[in-house]
């Protein structure tokens, strides 16, 4: 049996007295185009009264934002583009949304994306993937690889700085950010300097439960547990589990990767995932960074928490530095 050491090994902490633990996200697989419909637009009409409420809104409401469809391979695919108020070359952010690769849209990661581009002085790149189990692997994979080239060769008209790309992600999101790294390493792809990875779905297999899967597996808003084929509606059959474009975790060459700055949720059954991927990133000789948000769990950034904008800074300082 694989087993995978960890970067460092958590508290498994109680979740903050401020969290609210919302209920799980289950997606409606008879009618998954009208149950998406209904739940992106009351998360995002909720992260709006949120935000609204916040100091930072006025400043990240300056963010100028364009709306394109990028020429992929196979079609066209809707992106938004994030622009800080400043005309100058900024450094650019491809940012893949969570959702199990199954849910959400770019505008519920709206205000995440514009909070990375008004503090950081951020172009972000945000494309509105293919999502299962109607488009299963790899077909939003390869939308998210094409989105990073296609902003590669368009970025400077948005006053991005082609040479200084990174790529983010959160939970599926964050298994594309590190994926595609893999692809534009293995294809001689666009240059990516960073990979910032929210915590991460690293593996779609295990042999056995793992100590955050134990703690946190319901009661925590992601009911997640490895055993129950979690993901199941993104795969066409069990094989294609063990490819390392779908679980990185697995891969058997992780070197010459772009430097990884890991922020995990503390009270979330994926934690283990990323700290196993983390420790092999090391072990590869890849710069690793690692920040574990006590008392948060999975999902966390898209709240306004401390611990999210804590999250979001800590983001912007590692592509600044």
């Amino acid at each position: 049996m694989k087993r995978y050491r960890k970067f460092l090994i958590p508290d498994y902490g109680e979740v903050a007295p401020e969290v609210e633990i919302l209920p799980p996200q289950i997606l409606d697989m008879e009618n998954p185009k009208e149950w998406r419909v209904k739940n992106n637009y009351e998360s995002l009409a909720g992260m709006t009264a949120a935000y609204q409420k916040c100091s930072c809104y006025k400043k990240i409401m300056q963010v100028k934002t364009e709306e394109v469809w990028c020429q992929l391979s196979e079609r066209n695919i809707r992106t938004k583009i994030y622009m800080p108020a400043n005309e100058e070359k900024n450094p650019v952010v491809v940012f893949y949304h969570g959702g199990a690769f199954s849910m959400n849209n770019i505008e519920v990661y709206e205000y995440v994306c514009r909070y990375l581009s008004a503090y950081g002085n951020l172009v972000i790149v945000s494309p509105d993937y293919d999502l299962a189990p109607e488009y299963k692997f790899p077909k939003g994979l390869m939308e998210a690889y094409d989105a990073l080239i296609w902003t590669a060769a368009n970025i400077e008209k948005y006053h991005g700085d082609s040479n200084n790309i990174s790529v983010c992600g959160d939970s599926s999101g964050g298994n594309f950010a590190t994926v595609v790294s893999m692809m534009a390493r293995d294809q001689r792809g666009p240059k990516i300097r960073n990979q910032i990875l929210f915590y991460p779905l690293t593996t779609n297999i295990e042999d056995e439960i793992t100590d955050s899967e134990r703690y946190y597996q319901t009661g925590y808003f992601l009911e997640y547990n490895c055993m129950n084929n979690p993901m199941g509606a993104y795969f066409n059959e069990e094989e294609e589990k063990r490819d390392p474009l779908a679980s990185p975790l697995l891969s058997e060459n992780l070197s010459s990767l772009p430097r990884a700055c890991f922020i995990s949720a503390e009270c979330d059954p994926l934690l283990d995932q990323g700290l196993q991927y983390a420790a092999k990133l090391e072990d590869s000789n890849v710069e690793v960074e690692y920040h574990i948000m006590k008392g948060m769990v999975h999902g966390f950034l898209n709240q306004t928490y401390g611990k999210s904008f804590e999250a979001m800074n800590i983001a912007i300082e590692f592509i600044q530095r």
